[in-house]
């Protein structure tokens, strides 16, 4: 005989099979589906391990002097290309050098021209921007500022939401061409305890704050049980 479930059987059923499904979130998912999530990037301790000099970017505006030729001293923006243009040298490539090695290779060009050519570079003004995603409350790109940390640039995007995880932020880096991630513990910095985990950031960094294990299940909760089952009792969130 086929059993006719009523309104309060339906709504019985709908609650025990929200709640199984929840189990299976809560046990299943997170004791299988994310143990098998890539391991994580080392974490930046230090400041000094990631303390990396300068290096010119596209957008830089650089002041080039000579020092036994005043006449040849010019401003230049780093163009597209990642070149400048200089008088009796012509076009010369500047990105991704620091302004020390970019005035030893000018020095190198202009001995050509000059004799014992003394070059300096300073970089003026900056171009880059850095872009900051994940879990704070406005993510966006920032222009870049000399000395601008990890946490000022999050601060610039609104600041942490409260589902952030502060001991997993993922720094990403150019280094020999590609992006490398490096995970910054800046829960302590946030409480005022251990600066040394805010580094300062270069042009073209990318900060990603993921979120917090128990807002990955509450946002599982919402998507995949709520929204399959509407007519579930409230189910308040974990965090």
């Amino acid at each position: 005989m086929m059993r006719v479930l009523g309104t309060a059987g339906v709504r019985s059923a709908s609650t025990e099979l929200a709640w199984l499904l929840l189990t299976l979130v809560t046990t299943g998912c997170l004791a299988g589906c994310f143990a098998r999530r890539p391991v994580d990037p080392p974490v930046v301790e230090s400041a000094h391990e990631m303390g990396l000099p300068y290096r010119i970017h596209v957008g830089d505006t650089l002041d080039v002097r000579f020092y036994s030729t005043p006449e040849l001293n010019t401003k230049a923006t780093v163009r597209s290309d990642g070149k400048i243009s200089l008088e009796l040298v012509g076009d010369i490539e500047a990105a991704a050098q620091t302004p020390e090695a970019f005035a030893k290779i000018l020095g190198a060009r202009y001995a050509r021209e000059l004799r014992n050519p003394t070059v300096t570079v300073v970089v003026q003004s900056f171009g880059g921007q850095v872009f900051v995603a994940g879990e704070e409350k406005r993510p966006t790109a920032i222009s870049f500022a000399h000395g601008m940390t990890a946490l000022q640039a999050i601060a610039s995007a609104g600041g942490f939401r409260d589902t952030a995880n502060l001991h997993g932020v993922v720094l990403m880096r150019v280094s020999n061409g590609e992006y490398r991630p490096h995970r910054l513990a800046l829960n302590s910095a946030v409480a005022g305890k251990d600066l040394s985990s805010d580094l300062q950031l270069q042009p073209a960094d990318v900060l990603y704050v993921p979120r917090t294990g128990i807002a990955e299940v509450n946002l599982i909760v919402d998507q995949y049980v709520k929204k399959v089952l509407p007519d579930l009792p409230y189910i308040p969130p974990i965090f």
